[in-house]
């Protein structure tokens, strides 16, 4: 028998939830004590890399590294040789099943993390091999910060200014001309209500971790024919485990929290029985456009809608690629898109984009998101063999 219960990176690679579960003979996870400066709040700015990733400084046992937030992660992660290069040994062997398959982790105990004002001692985190989601995303992932940040702290996140605040949770005053939105707990997960193009209200996770607007499990998506309905593109989708096919497609409307918005790029659930099974999943492409406070040791929220007009950000490309130091590795053309049309093919090599060498710090200057700009751009693609192709960018799905 399976024992399900969601330890890792609520992370998309091309936007679906890896859905890290741990099986059977998963040992209790202990509370961590909690040490704060009390009534003081602390203001840590974060970096939302790529537009869709919330990296922050933080301490692993003193040791001071990135990390990656995720409110759909029940437990802090490591990457292995991150746990193994600051001397954690010893740990429990566990495995971990991913969207793509299984692969060995380790449970490691009375670990202690800090964040701004925040101290958790004697706290469980989870190691695992973390490399191939690093590829996907562009940049090294040591440490995914997890649900004990949130449960612990009212934590107040404004896009507009990249700041994060962490407020006791006593006494905390819920911010004027915000939204109340009560969730429902669920295991590690917390559920906000939503409706998918006037369908009934279905349950959401709300998942810092994904990287995308909305994710629909297979089960939810293949009981309401309106899904089927919808033009659709091809790509793909993994993390843990491997990758493997989707469909994305765009939703004409989303309501949540009485705000309403239009033309949400959404991924459709491929792998039955998931962490969301016959429901959904929100994630940072929805949140990003509001401030949002979160008390979910109270199982609440809170929105406030900036003044920008609704941005959701979409692959108009067509390509899933891994970076490998000097180049992108094409893993999946999505048939029809632009990158199809432009005659790029698995297996190819991308050396160049838009004249700029691809390198490690490749998605940290301005061509970074070469893939989400407006449709009607022109990017030209060097391949290894020399050759230069002229991409256009579009909507495809």
């Amino acid at each position: 028998m399976k024992i399900h219960k969601r330890i890792g990176f609520g992370i998309l690679l091309l936007a679906a939830a890896m859905g890290l579960t741990a099986q059977a003979a998963f040992p209790q996870i202990a509370t961590p004590t909690v040490t704060a400066v009390a009534d003081r709040s602390a203001v840590i700015s974060f970096e939302l890399y790529r537009g869709n990733r919330m990296f922050l400084k933080g301490r692993i046992n003193g040791v001071e590294t990135a990390m990656v937030l995720d409110s759909g992660a029940g437990v802090t992660t490591l990457d292995r040789d991150f746990a193994r290069k600051i001397g954690l040994k010893g740990g429990q062997k566990i495995e971990a099943q991913g969207t793509g398959g299984t692969q060995e982790a380790e449970l490691f105990q009375n670990v202690t993390i800090e964040a701004g004002n925040l101290k958790l001692s004697e706290a469980t985190v989870v190691a695992i091999d973390l490399s191939q989601v690093a590829k996907g995303i562009g940049r090294p992932m040591p440490v995914i910060l997890g649900r004990e940040l949130f449960m612990n702290s009212v934590i107040g996140i404004d896009y507009d200014r990249n700041e994060m605040t962490l407020s006791p949770a006593n006494g905390f005053l819920a911010p004027a001309g915000a939204t109340e939105v009560k969730l429902k707990r669920e295991g590690t997960l917390h559920f906000i209500p939503i409706s998918i193009a006037g369908l009934p209200p279905v349950d959401a996770a709300f998942d810092l971790g994904n990287g995308g607007a909305i994710s629909v499990s297979k089960e939810y998506h293949e009981a309401h024919p309106l899904f089927a309905s919808l033009p659709f593109a091809i790509s793909m989708s993994g993390g843990v485990g491997g990758v493997h096919e989707m469909k994305r497609i765009t939703l004409p409307k989303v309501d949540m929290a009485g705000f309403s918005f239009a033309s949400v790029p959404a991924d459709l659930g491929a792998l039955p029985d998931g962490p969301y099974e016959d429901r959904a999943n929100v994630g940072i492409q929805m949140f990003r456009q509001f401030k949002v406070t979160l008390d979910l040791g109270h199982d609440r929220l809170w929105l406030q809608r900036n003044a920008k007009p609704a941005d959701f950000s979409r692959d108009r490309s067509g390509l899933f690629t891994l970076l490998e130091d000097d180049h992108f590795n094409v893993m999946h053309v999505s048939p029809g898109s632009p990158a199809d049309r432009a005659n790029l093919k698995k297996g190819d090599r991308l050396v160049g984009v838009g004249g700029v060498r691809v390198g490690p710090g490749f998605f940290d200057g301005p061509q970074g998101n070469w893939s989400r700009s407006a449709p009607g751009t022109n990017v030209q693609l060097t391949k290894s063999d020399g050759v230069t192709v002229t991409l256009t960018l579009a909507d495809y799905f």
